[in-house]
């Protein structure tokens, strides 16, 4: 077994349509004054309409660094992002303004890591 794989392809049917969700050579660098930390060095992988991707990981290995840049929630002033990274058809990394508002909610959407405001049955 190879832990330093970095493409990932989900086992299943290939229609050759567009997959859903492509990331290619994804790297993502946070810069502060201090120093650079490279989060996620050359990450690729898809996922069509229909299928199922897990991410494991140790902690720290960069899998919720990688899901938040599929909508571009880190602060933009101390992110560098190289790749590409599409979803729906859409160029997340070269959204803007309300472009990127639109697509947060209705096509993308997360549920967090913090297990006490995630899931609340009441909700």
């Amino acid at each position: 077994m190879n832990d330093t794989a970095t493409d990932i392809a989900p086992a299943g049917p290939s229609s050759g349509a567009q997959p859903l969700v492509q990331v290619d050579n994804l790297h993502i660098r946070f810069v502060g004054r201090e120093r650079t930390i490279d989060a996620v060095n050359g990450v690729s992988f898809s996922v069509d309409a229909g299928e199922v991707l897990c991410i494991l990981g140790e902690s720290g290995s960069g899998k919720s660094v990688t899901l938040r840049a599929m909508m571009r929630l880190h602060p933009p002033h101390l992110t560098k992002m190289s790749g590409t990274v599409t979803v729906a058809g859409k160029d997340i990394l070269g959204l803007g303004g309300s472009a990127l508002s639109d697509l947060r909610g209705p096509e993308v959407a997360m549920i967090f890591q913090e297990p006490m405001t995630s899931f609340d049955p009441v909700f």
